[in-house]
């Protein structure tokens, strides 16, 4: 058969409708994307999980498109939300940093923690009132654990009743591992009752084992003996690191 005679064949039937198919094959999508009225296609035309990430316009979907409440927990997969998804504006990024020595003073939106100085460690106690006998009476005591040092304050307050016409001395002393100080409060006891408050500071010199801090005290009188009772706060406060 000559090239002349392949030229003027007309093409067969099957052929014209295999161009057809293709044709419609190749533009129906476009045709029928562009007759679809608006809305026409929702939820229940759509299969369950036909629409993928890879379907959707990057930023097509935004917090005005979302009912509220409609992304839980449930609805997210482990680690897609990080860092780089949240305005740390309004969110709180994970704590990533730690302090080697001192604390954590305050942490950034971004997780980064600034750190200070750890504060020191106090120990303290309030006794009940203690009424003082012939010898020294013991009126308040604090445990202090071992290793630091310790500035130690106390103030026992004494009232006095009784014994009037009499001079009254009372002596109190605070002693912490192995310091003490003794301060006294003198009153000439009238009718009237009298009442007064001995401030006494110490500085407690560290200890390899526990220790404690004590306030003991003590009455005289040139006259007839009155009655002394004596309440007392104690505060110890760490002044050196037990490492």
């Amino acid at each position: 058969m000559s090239l002349q005679s392949l030229v003027r064949r007309r093409p067969s039937a099957a052929m014209i409708v295999a161009v057809l198919a293709l044709f419609l094959a190749l533009g129906g999508v476009g045709w029928a994307a562009s007759q679809l009225p608006s809305n026409s296609v929702g939820t229940a035309q759509l299969q369950n999980a036909s629409v993928t990430n890879w379907k959707i316009l990057n930023g097509a979907v935004g917090n005005r498109k979302l009912a509220f409440g409609a992304v839980g927990p449930r609805k997210l997969e482990n680690a897609a939300v990080g860092r780089t998804q949240i305005n740390t504006g309004q969110v709180q990024a994970r704590v990533t940093g730690t302090c080697s020595a001192g604390a954590i003073s305050s942490i950034d939106s971004a997780g980064k923690v600034q750190c200070g100085s750890t504060p020191p460690q106090e120990f303290g106690t309030s006794s009940a009132t203690t009424t003082l006998g012939s010898g020294a009476t013991a009126v308040a005591s604090e445990a202090l654990p071992g290793g630091p040092s310790y500035l130690v304050l106390a103030y026992p307050h004494a009232q006095i009743t009784g014994g009037s016409g009499a001079q009254v001395e009372v002596d109190c002393t605070l002693s912490a591992n192995g310091a003490s100080l003794t301060r006294s409060l003198i009153v000439d006891k009238g009718a009237n009752d009298q009442a007064g408050t001995i401030p006494l500071v110490v500085a407690a010199p560290s200890s390899h084992g526990a220790g404690t801090a004590s306030v003991s005290c003590t009455k005289t009188s040139s006259g007839a003996s009155p009655t002394v009772d004596v309440a007392s706060t104690v505060n110890a406060i760490q002044t050196a690191s037990n490492s």
